[in-house]
């Protein structure tokens, strides 16, 4: 089934299916209702019950007009109308001060779409055409919603010879700007970006609303900047990542985690780790397993991967952020960097004005020289296997995920012939090589290793050998993939299966029936997507997307068909997790589990009973918005749900490297 489809029966399981679920989920005012500074906040002024009953007779129609126009080029463009329609309506994301201004914007957005939707029976995209600021959306990998996001197109209409560069600007935090704001802002947009390079594409990603570009927002930003390349032709060489205040955060993870991505990156007046920007005192530390989380996003623990491209800052002379750019400057020169940091003369948190050509001018001769194709040097920093890779170099196996730095380095030397490589905390890595490069001697930590290592290099008993088609398919390691927290779940596509019957105890039943319907109007409403869901009787191992089973061994048939590969066991009076036992009916299981199939020989990973770790009480702060969770936890069910946790943390636990918890404890 196509993407576009499954956004489709998505919609059809939102409408026929979610209303019972959602009726489960505690009621406004809850967690998140009551909790200040929740995302989205409660709505400021409402529409009538009479206008909203003729928004709902005009949007319904449409909706059904679109759905037999998903498979046309452009239709996302479209869906991206109709959603924050929808999401407003639905949600009653209303955040103007007078009901008329909300109003309008519904009537622009309304407008807009109807004309649309016309062009696009015809296969046309006026909207498409020439210079000048744009509406357009895709359809996301994830869980296949349709995300918007806005461009600048020069009024030269990029006709610079050769493809044009891009700039992706990541915004910064609005409490409000949900759908209905954030394309309608687009869609009216009249002033254009401050930083500005000369004759670049300027792509602004909505990025999934307000998380601090990480989870799905992540994944968002390089689908976006994708279907814009498509559409623009840019050149993939000559991309500039850049951001203001949460998107200065943005542009500090994305840069550090995706540097050969990038042919510059500029983070302006944004957060780069949570103890720092938080100013947390020893006391005040979370659990031991949610500080080594820390190093799944903390822009430090990644900071050599800025050895790869150029770095400019900026900071306002009065802004407090401004002491991130300071902290992250002392880190940097203690690898060997100074890039440069402007300061806004007497200003607070905002550009000043002799700043922004100082900062777009660095842009501008970055963007003209374009990342290389095939740089000398490489330099990967890492603390797990969701960011692996930079260039030609990608780590395979960590000596330990989370707390052990792991830093590989190499430097292709052609008048030698020869690779020369520097490894630490790290067992397993690949460098791809050219076809003039077969005959490259290769040395890792001054050792010379025979072989091409076409299925890497292995270490073996203190010794670095090219590893063999059997050695790496016999690897039972955390080998080429990420593996937890229960939060990496959500990066990539997956499906929500749900129990089929009733379970061991009425108190997890009644638990999984509220947390997964939490989940379910959390990710609508933070994440701004459907999620996937299927009940366990209609799951099929054959979907693509990772499975999360909720439930237990009794209530989901789906899980019961994998018991024998959980790392845990369970029956309904006890839960024993790494020789912990636990009354079964009063817990909660939740986290990633893995894997091997017998029949592809593929690694495979599910979650269990596991929704986003960060909750409604994370939301004041984007550098809050991190896992709260390990690879595997048990909850006591007695403590209540609240904005804070699913249920009181009985035990935590991390896999090793062997996808082995600890025995024993």
């Amino acid at each position: 089934m196509s993407t576009r489809l499954k956004f489709v029966a998505a919609c059809v399981w939102v409408a026929l299916i979610a209303p019972g679920l959602m009726a489960q989920a505690p009621s406004a005012p809850g967690a998140a209702a009551s909790f200040r500074g929740s995302l989205p906040p409660p709505p400021t002024s409402r529409p009538s019950a009479a206008e909203i009953q003729a928004l709902q007779a005009d949007l319904k129609p449409m909706e059904e007009a679109l759905a037999s126009l998903q498979a046309k080029p452009y239709s996302a463009d479209v869906a991206v109308l109709l959603k924050a329609l929808r999401y407003a309506v639905d949600f009653e994301e209303w955040f103007d001060k007078k009901p008329a201004d909300s109003l309008r914007k519904a009537k622009a957005l309304m407008d807009e779409a109807r004309s649309r939707l016309a062009a696009l029976k015809e296969g046309r995209a006026p909207w498409m055409d020439g210079p000048g600021y744009k509406l357009l959306g895709f359809y996301s990998r994830i869980d296949g919603s349709a995300q918007p996001y806005g461009v600048e197109v020069p009024e030269d209409g990029l006709l610079p010879k050769g493809r044009p560069a891009m700039m992706i600007w990541l915004h910064g935090r609005g409490d409000t700007a949900t759908d209905l704001n954030f394309v309608y802002s687009r869609l009216t947009a009249r002033k254009p970006n401050q930083i500005r390079p000369k004759g670049a594409l300027i792509v602004h990603p909505f990025g999934r609303f307000c998380n601090g570009w990480k989870s799905a927002g992540e994944t968002d930003v390089f689908e976006c900047r994708d279907d814009a390349a498509k559409r623009f032709g840019t050149d993939e060489r000559r991309v500039a990542l850049a951001g203001f205040s949460m998107g200065g955060a943005g542009a500090w993870h994305l840069g550090a985690h995706f540097a050969d991505q990038w042919a510059c990156v500029h983070p302006g007046a944004g957060f780069a780790d949570v103890k720092f920007y938080q100013k947390l005192k020893p006391e005040q530390y979370p659990p031991a397993y949610e500080q080594a989380l820390w190093n799944l996003y903390d822009v430090p623990a990644y900071a050599r991967n800025f050895l790869n491209l150029p770095l400019v800052l900026y900071s306002g002379e009065n802004d407090a952020q401004r002491a991130t750019a300071d902290y992250m400057q002392g880190i940097l020169k203690a690898e060997g960097m100074d890039p440069p940091h402007f300061i806004g003369p007497g200003v607070g948190h905002q550009y000043h004005k002799d700043s922004i050509p100082q900062v777009t001018a660095f842009i501008e001769e970055a963007l003209a020289r374009g990342r290389p194709a095939w740089p000398e040097r490489v330099v990967l920093q890492t603390r797990c296997l969701l960011y692996n890779r930079c260039h030609w170099l990608s780590i395979g196996r960590l000596s330990q995920h989370w707390l052990q730095d792991a830093r590989l380095e190499a430097r292709r030397d052609e008048q030698a012939r020869r690779f020369e490589v520097k490894a630490q905390g790290v067992e397993l890595f690949a460098l791809q090589r050219r076809a003039n490069e077969r005959d490259f001697e290769v040395r890792i930590n001054g050792q010379r290793v025979e072989g091409l290592g076409e299925h890497g290099y292995l270490q073996v008993a203190g010794r670095w050998v090219a590893a063999d088609a059997t050695q790496a398919k016999a690897l039972e390691f955390k080998a080429w993939q990420a593996s937890g927290p229960v939060d990496l779940l959500f990066h990539e596509p997956f499906v929500l299966v749900l129990p089929d019957r009733a379970g061991f105890s009425p108190k997890l039943d009644a638990w999984v029936a509220q947390e997964s319907a939490a989940f379910v109007r959390r990710w609508q409403r933070l994440m701004r997507g459907r999620p996937r869901v299927v009940k366990a009787s209609e799951y099929d191992p054959a979907m693509t997307a990772r499975p999360i089973f909720w439930g237990d061994l009794k209530s989901n048939s789906a899980l019961a068909a994998l018991a024998a590969k959980l790392p845990l066991a369970w029956d309904a009076k006890k839960l024993t997790v790494a020789g912990q036992v636990h009354e079964a009916a009063h817990c909660a299981p939740v986290g990633i589990f893995s894997w091997v199939d017998e029949v592809s020989g593929r690694r495979l990973q599910a979650g269990l009973n596991a929704g986003l770790s960060f909750r409604e009480a994370h939301d004041r702060t984007n550098s809050l918005q991190n896992p709260k969770l390990p690879d595997l936890s048990v909850l006591d069910l007695d403590q209540p749900a609240d904005a804070q946790s699913a249920g009181r943390v009985l035990q935590a636990e991390f896999y090793d490297e062997q996808w082995r918890l600890p025995k024993g404890r």
